[in-house]
């Protein structure tokens, strides 16, 4: 019974998906390109702007709509059975999972020939727009994480806001004195120093010591490392023992006390329950709307590393699409000028192109002079010390965070010891390497390399030897390494 719904669903699917693309069709004399991505006013009006731009440039007329929510299921099962929408956006791994099974059209030639290659955008995104060195997408918009605090939160308990560049320590010693200072003595807790924790910072703070989560040729965990567990530790004394971040339960007790429901947790920041929240510079949009009116920035703490999580969100072409030709044109578009601009001017993170990032237009937006500084802070982090995921071809991202959460809710519930947990997380991570590595011969032999550089990299590592750079595929170790001076640049 189970299978014959799913069969039943997946026809539902394909049928509306014809049925619609007929329609489509007949009614308008334009090709039609289907947008697979979130449905809002901002996507509906940069909709609106790619046809006009197309029309400005005296290019082939289309009619470009949205069609969502964006959903990777769907897509993928559309997209096996030929009738995918044209161009999809991607996030978090996407690129690398609908590479995977076949669903990308490779644009690498004509980005170069249309002026939307890797060089048009930030270095610290590369790795959400390529597999095995070839192109798959561009930035729809480049996006990190960071603190943002409430000044008026932190002056009413008479503190200063966190420095922009801060240590473990430093985050420990002011959360302590903020939870501290804005709870009454003996009453339930109701302020805390930040929003509830997730995967994404945790990743900064490995990198922080030195370690990320996959090793050098993502062919194995570090997550079973002393460094990892110390991380954990401390992560569980935040939570647990200090309360200065809520657990799962807390946050939705506490979510469910606001007059807000469409935007709780920005509510509440505004009104203080939160000192901090860690957004992108899209939070500057909710800010606008629900407040708070004065924010600063910090980095993540930092053990001895800085460094910064950035990420495209990126658009795609279907390789099935009957309109490839005129959807890579989707692709220039987000790096014109008009769609950059618009990113300047609506703060859906940072604008494709890193040129359109300077000026006064993007430092001074002239209706809001109390955010004259911030998005510069944003841009020179990305710029400066942005580093992309790491992307294994071995697991997809979602596993990675499946396993990660489901290991952290253990932790914290006191269900495992931090020691076991990240032991049995780490040999879960390389099971599940293993069996999607025997998938293809294609990706056994690919494995089977990858572990052989890991050795050689480990080898000369005991030997105080430099590092080829041709042997990591991390991007946080071609980085890191460099960094340290055990690796030198490659042309």
């Amino acid at each position: 019974m189970k299978y014959l719904f799913v069969v039943f669903s997946i026809g539902l699917i394909l049928a509306s998906a014809l049925t619609f693309y007929s329609f489509s069709e007949q009614q308008d004399e334009r090709p039609v390109l289907r947008w697979m991505t979130v449905v809002n006013p901002v996507r509906e009006e940069q909709a609106r702007l790619f046809e006009q731009w197309m029309e400005d440039n005296g290019y082939p007329s289309v009619d470009l709509q949205i069609e969502g929510p964006k959903d990777s299921q769907k897509n993928i099962v559309q997209g096996v059975a030929g009738v995918a929408g044209d161009i999809f956006d991607c996030y978090y791994g996407e690129i690398n999972l609908f590479q995977s099974i076949g669903l990308l059209e490779d644009v690498t030639d004509v980005a170069k020939e249309m002026g939307f290659g890797l060089s048009e955008t930030y270095e610290g995104v590369r790795s959400d727009l390529i597999v095995e060195e070839r192109q798959y997408g561009f930035p729809r918009c480049v996006a990190t994480y960071v603190y943002w605090s409430n000044i008026d939160a932190f002056e009413k308990v008479g503190l200063s806001v966190p420095p922009r560049v801060w240590t473990f320590e430093e985050f420990e010693r002011i959360g302590k004195h903020y939870v501290e200072l804005s709870n009454k003595p003996g009453e339930h807790q109701t302020v805390y120093f930040s929003t509830q924790w997730s995967f994404i910072p945790t990743i900064m703070l490995l990198r922080s010591m030195g370690i990320d989560v996959y090793n050098e040729t993502m062919t194995g965990s570090y997550l079973d490392t002393p460094e990892a567990k110390e991380l954990y530790a401390m992560l569980y004394r935040w939570v647990n023992d200090l309360h200065l971040i809520p657990t799962v339960a807390e946050s939705r007790a506490l979510s469910s006390q606001s007059t807000r429901t469409d935007k709780g947790i920005i509510y509440l920041f505004s009104k203080g329950n939160f000192g901090m929240i860690f957004a992108g510079r899209y939070g500057l949009i909710y800010f606008r709307e629900v407040g708070p009116e004065r924010v600063s920035i910090s980095e993540f703490p930092h053990q001895t590393y800085r460094n910064i999580l950035s990420f495209a969100r990126s658009s795609t072409v279907y390789k099935g699409s009957k309109h490839k030709d005129l959807a890579v044109y989707f692709l220039k578009f987000m790096a014109s000028d008009v769609y950059n601009q618009s990113i300047v001017e609506d703060p859906d993170g940072l604008p494709p192109s890193p040129k359109f990032a300077y000026g006064k237009t993007f430092s001074h937006p002239e209706a809001y002079p109390n955010e004259w500084g911030l998005h510069d802070q944003i841009r020179d982090v990305v710029t400066e010390r942005g580093v992309s995921f790491s992307y294994s071809p071995f697991l997809q991202m979602n596993s990675l965070f499946r396993y990660e959460r489901d290991t952290m809710d253990s932790v914290l519930a006191d269900r495992i010891s931090i020691d076991k947990a990240l032991d049995e997380l780490a040999n879960t991570i390389k099971g599940a390497m293993m069996k999607f590595a025997n998938k293809s011969e294609r990706l056994t032999v690919k494995y089977k390399k990858q572990l052989e550089n890991q050795e050689e990299i480990e080898r000369l590592h005991a030997e105080g030897k430099m590092i080829p750079l041709s042997l990591i595929t991390n991007p946080f170790y071609q980085r890191y390494y460099v960094d340290q001076g055990w690796s030198v640049p490659e042309e």
